[in-house]
């Protein structure tokens, strides 16, 4: 479980991202993260796998308070965490199997990891996972020929590579096509479902989000203004997460 409590981030300048964020995502479940541009989402993703520091609050998961690790820890912590990127993060000059390898570097030595020196079961684990994620004929396709739906189920594939308990999607569908789309949320769908992963993810489509979402968060300004399951959000609920003043109570 992944509980968030009391979260709050300032930038420079005194913008306030996060305003006392709290919430809970459970395994096995689909939460999907949205609001209107601005309202906190990524600053949330970044600050559950640390890339940012929070002013305050907590952080739970797998039973640690993820803000008060030590860098050793905070790596640890990381390796179970996978990320999805809208932009990809892939090494476009590398094959697919190649980046799906990428993904397991934590577990290997600093000279095995730039030397690529993969094991026969790890190269056997990367074809599984392309296979899974319905690339098994791109296998050793480079990266910079594959169109975008195809390199967001490689981006899939290298984030299991990890083995993570949860993953973290940053917009992972904001760059594609209708059909692209559908099959980058029935992946992820299917991974909290049979895998009973942690699926956490940010979205601006919310037609989708209901669609594909078991618990979801509504950000307003900072705030979180809806915390449910996704066939509760109202017509009403979605006009006040997108609501253009700031957070309002009534």
């Amino acid at each position: 479980m992944l509980e968030v409590k009391q979260l709050t981030k300032t930038y420079d300048g005194g913008k306030r991202s996060l305003q006392d964020v709290s919430f809970t995502a459970q395994p096995g479940e689909v939460t999907v993260i949205i609001g209107p541009s601005g309202a906190g989402k990524t600053t949330l993703l970044r600050s559950i796998n640390q890339l940012i520091t929070d002013d305050s609050g907590q952080i739970r998961f797998d039973d640690q308070d993820i803000c008060a690790l030590n860098k050793r820890d905070l790596k640890h912590i990381r390796s179970k965490i996978g990320m999805i990127f809208q932009n990809y993060n892939l090494i476009e000059s590398l094959t697919t199997i190649e980046n799906v390898l990428h993904g397991g570097l934590a577990r290997k030595s600093t000279i095995a990891g730039v030397l690529s020196l993969y094991t026969k079961q790890e190269k056997e684990e990367a074809l599984q996972l392309i296979d899974e994620v319905g690339l098994k004929d791109f296998a050793f396709q480079y990266c910079s020929d594959l169109s975008g739906g195809q390199k967001q189920r490689v981006g899939i594939a290298r984030s299991l590579m990890q083995h993570p308990e949860m993953i973290l999607c940053d917009e992972p569908i904001a760059s594609l096509d209708p059909k692209s789309t559908i099959i980058v949320m029935d992946i992820l769908k299917k991974l909290a479902k049979k895998r009973g992963m942690l699926v956490l993810i940010n979205l601006h489509q919310v037609d989708i989000a209901k669609e594909y979402a078991d618990h979801i968060i509504g950000l307003n300004d900072g705030h979180i203004v809806f915390d449910g399951p996704a066939d509760q959000a109202s017509s009403q609920d979605i006009e006040r997460i997108y609501r253009d003043s700031a957070f309002v109570t009534s």
